[in-house]
């Protein structure tokens, strides 16, 4: 009996050994089934891994591309920037020392065109000057009263008081009357002959003078290169013409 009691406890405990036994196995089984999803995970993570240092790297390198490519253009603006405001700096120098030149120019004209004026000026009040002499030593004036007579027109007459002068009569602009005699007359006529006569013994300067005296400098210009005879010309259409 006691011996069927003992093989019967260790039936019982063989056979626990043997569940323990099923137990372990299964735990191992899932133990290295766990390991081997260890294995393939860290080999994915790897696998990721160099994918992902390899995406760096190419990233690396085209941001240093892209950074050496923008470093040549600044410096490629940088020289055409420099090259630019030497060149603005160059036409600026050039701009300041033609306008200085134009200046001066402009100040030599002006002061020529001052002369030139302050001489015509002088010229002009010598002409003026001797023509009024002249007109004093050629004429006698005499101015008479006139008598104002109202027509049926409404218009105003002027009459002379003296009627049996044996001056000429001659009306003014005042409503007076000038009186010159006829050897007057024949002296002013003998002075302009021979004034008319005389010029062609001016200078070309003094032709010149005369024409711009009496308003024709512009015709004076449209001639190109002009010589004494084509001035002469020139005088004689328009001033002794008239």
């Amino acid at each position: 009996m006691e011996r069927l009691a003992l093989i019967e406890r260790m039936e019982r405990q063989v056979e626990g050994l043997e569940r323990e036994k099923n137990k372990m196995l299964e735990e191992i089984e899932r133990v290295g089934q766990s390991e081997k999803d260890a294995v393939c995970k860290v080999s994915s993570l790897e696998q990721r891994v160099d994918e992902r240092e390899k995406e760096i790297d190419e990233m690396m390198q085209r941001s240093n591309q892209q950074r050496s490519s923008t470093v040549q253009v600044l410096e490629s603006l940088l020289e055409t920037e420099r090259e630019a405001c030497a060149e603005a700096n160059r036409r600026a120098e050039a701009l300041s020392l033609q306008l200085q030149a134009t200046q001066s120019k402009l100040d030599m004209l002006q002061q020529e065109l001052t002369s030139v004026r302050f001489n015509e000026t002088a010229l002009d009040s010598k002409l003026k000057a001797s023509h009024a002499r002249r007109l004093r030593g050629e004429a006698t004036e005499s101015v008479h009263d006139m008598d104002i007579d109202d027509d049926n027109t409404g218009r105003r007459r002027k009459r002379s008081k003296s009627t049996t002068s044996p001056f000429k009569s001659n009306h003014t602009e005042d409503g007076g009357s000038v009186f010159v005699g006829e050897d007057t007359n024949n002296g002013s006529q003998q002075a302009q002959e021979t004034e008319t006569e005389d010029y062609t013994k001016f200078t070309v300067l003094k032709l010149k003078q005369e024409l711009t005296k009496h308003g024709f400098g512009a015709q004076l210009l449209q001639l190109k290169n002009p010589n004494k005879k084509d001035i002469v010309a020139l005088y004689e259409k328009h001033v002794v013409g008239k």
